[in-house]
C-alpha cells in the first residue's frame, strides 16, 4: 500500500513537471514571436460567452477593423458554429464604436436571403456590418458575425 502511494505521488510529481515545462515552452514561444516578428498587427479576445473579438490595428496602433464572431479553431472544418446573442453583439459594437465616434449615418443596405439578413451601415467615420439568422420564431442567439471598420488614414496604409 505504501509503495503504491509513493508511486502515485511520484507519477503526479513527474506529470506536474512535464505540464509546467510545456506551459513554460509555450509562454517562451509566444515571447519569442514578439522578439522575432515584432508586435502583433491583430489580436483575438474572448468578448463574452460564445463571442470572440478579433481586432486589426493600423499604423497608429489604434483599432482599424474588428470582427465579432463565435469562437472556433483557426484552422477549422465544416462543423456548425453556434450563433451569438444579438444583445451582446450590440453591446460590443457600442463599446468599439460608440455613436459619437461613428459620425452621421450616411447609408444603410439590408440584404435578405431566406432567413439570413446582411446589413451594411455606412457612417462618416465607420462601416458596420451585421449578419444574422432571422427565422421565426426569432431566437436571442441569431447573430452570425459583425464587423466594424474605421475610415482613418492610418487604417488605409496597412
Amino acid at each position: 500500500m505504501w509503495t503504491e502511494l509513493m508511486m502515485l505521488s511520484t507519477m503526479r510529481y513527474i506529470l506536474g513537471c512535464v505540464l509546467a515545462g510545456a506551459v513554460g515552452l509555450l509562454l517562451s514561444q509566444s515571447s519569442d514571436f514578439h522578439k522575432r516578428f515584432s508586435e502583433p498587427t491583430a489580436e483575438s479576445f474572448t468578448a463574452g460567452p460564445g463571442i470572440r473579438l478579433t481586432v486589426q490595428y493600423g499604423s497608429d496602433r489604434w483599432v482599424c477593423q474588428a470582427l465579432i464572431d463565435p469562437p472556433q479553431m483557426l484552422l477549422h472544418g465544416e462543423e456548425p458554429v453556434p450563433n451569438m446573442s444579438s444583445d451582446e453583439v450590440t453591446k460590443i459594437v457600442e463599446e468599439i464604436a460608440p455613436e459619437q465616434v461613428r459620425g452621421k449615418e450616411l447609408a444603410r443596405t439590408i440584404t435578405n436571403a431566406g432567413c439570413n439578413q446582411f446589413t451594411v451601415t455606412q457612417y462618416e467615420h465607420t462601416v458596420i456590418t451585421r449578419s444574422s439568422h432571422n427565422c421565426l420564431p426569432l431566437q436571442p442567439e441569431r447573430e452570425m458575425r459583425a464587423t466594424v471598420a474605421f475610415k482613418r488614414d492610418s487604417c488605409q496604409r496597412r
